[in-house]
């Protein structure tokens, strides 16, 4: 058995956050909690996650390999919409095949075990793979990453507190969708006060007209196309019709966690965390072909029709849901169901059927939701301000 799963609140309680982690900048940049369950002989691909992490091993113990990210070059990394922060190395560590990655031979590693009770620190972006032998049972702390750290009073915090007293920015209450692989907040905030010190030439003293903001955020080569769309949207709508026609770097530090948050969410939607990820990486076609070749010699029953949609890498919940949806009498699915129901597929290849461009821009309905759920975030934030 492998399990990982983001801590459900309720089990905050009964662990506790360690000391280092309990001070300075550290205490304010809990991004996310995770819990580890392992019954022995997994192993995981070679990797590396966009955040600090802290991982603590409760029982058993693991084998871990790590590699600089240093040599990327050497890796042959695997092309992902988010390569530059997580990402995984094609190269299979347990049967490496030099003909098809040669450089993958100059790559020097480290290597470490720890036991229960010992916890590793790994860096953001830092390749590493993990091999349990026996049963194991860790928690991994992931927290932020700054251009300034402030450790005030960390030399003498030696004391440990339960995690429910921490501020973690992204938590899982025990039921529903996780956030698990949420960026942080804290970093789009600092990107939001990067575009204006850029404007004031550093100076954290003055103010710019917002309506000017707004036109250099737009501009700004590095944003990403729909959160240029929503800052647009909601600031010049909300609060440049307040009593402020101006920002200043207060006014960054007044908005709400919550708002930065959902501000997040909406920058960094990625299909692969979404429940309904196979119906962006599922080509309509494909399923339409697999089921008439499936139905050309007969009839197929919900379970064969199941096991035919897993050839996709899809799951059984949307399997099952197709059929429902397809069978005329409850029972069967024929070819004609799937030839003369054709707009049943229409809910496949929602990135195939756009640009890459547009990928990125995310699909219309998670637009929308997202825009009404932030729009009153910022009329609530400008009553706070």
């Amino acid at each position: 058995m492998y399990c990982v799963s983001e801590i459900p609140e309720p089990m905050y309680k009964d662990l506790m956050l360690p000391a280092l982690m309990n001070c300075g900048s550290m205490k304010n940049s809990l991004v996310e909690m995770n819990l580890w369950i392992n019954s022995g002989g997994a192993k995981s691909i070679i990797h590396k996650d966009a955040h600090n992490q802290l991982n603590c091993l409760l029982a058993g113990s693991k084998d871990w390999i790590f590699i600089n990210n240093t040599h990327n070059d050497w890796i042959y990394q695997a092309e992902e919409i988010d390569g530059d922060q997580g990402g995984f190395s094609l190269v299979n560590p347990d049967s490496v095949n030099y003909k098809t990655f040669p450089l993958f031979a100059q790559v020097p590693w480290e290597y470490s075990t720890v036991h229960a009770g010992d916890c590793l620190y790994l860096p953001p972006r830092y390749y590493h793979r993990v091999k349990s032998t026996d049963r194991n049972f860790a928690v991994s702390f992931l927290f932020g990453t700054h251009s300034e750290f402030e450790m005030p009073e960390c030399d003498q915090t030696t004391s440990t507190v339960s995690l429910n007293t921490a501020p973690v920015q992204w938590k899982y209450s025990g039921s529903g969708l996780m956030s698990m692989g949420n960026s942080d907040p804290t970093m789009i905030k600092e990107w939001f006060i990067e575009m204006f010190l850029e404007m004031t030439w550093g100076d954290v003293t003055d103010n710019v007209p917002m309506e000017d903001y707004i036109r250099f955020v737009i501009d700004d080569e590095g944003s990403i196309p729909y959160m240029k769309e929503l800052f647009y949207k909601l600031l010049a709508e909300e609060m440049v019709l307040g009593d402020s026609e101006h920002v200043d770097r207060n006014m960054f530090d007044l908005i709400s966690e919550d708002v930065w948050r959902k501000l997040t969410v909406a920058q960094s939607y990625d299909p692969s965390n979404d429940p309904n990820n196979e119906y962006f990486h599922i080509w309509k076609q494909d399923v339409v072909n697999i089921l008439k070749d499936a139905t050309y010699w007969g009839d197929v029953n919900k379970d064969q029709f199941v096991e035919t949609y897993l050839k996709l890498d899809g799951s059984v919940r949307v399997a099952r849901e197709l059929f429902s949806k397809l069978t005329s009498d409850g029972e069967t699915v024929t070819w004609y169901d799937v030839r003369d129901k054709d707009q049943i597929f229409d809910v496949f290849g929602q990135v195939h059927d756009r640009g890459d461009e547009e990928m990125w821009i995310r699909n219309q309905e998670v637009k929308r939701l997202a825009e009404e759920d932030l729009k009153q975030s910022i009329v609530d934030t400008k009553t706070e301000l």
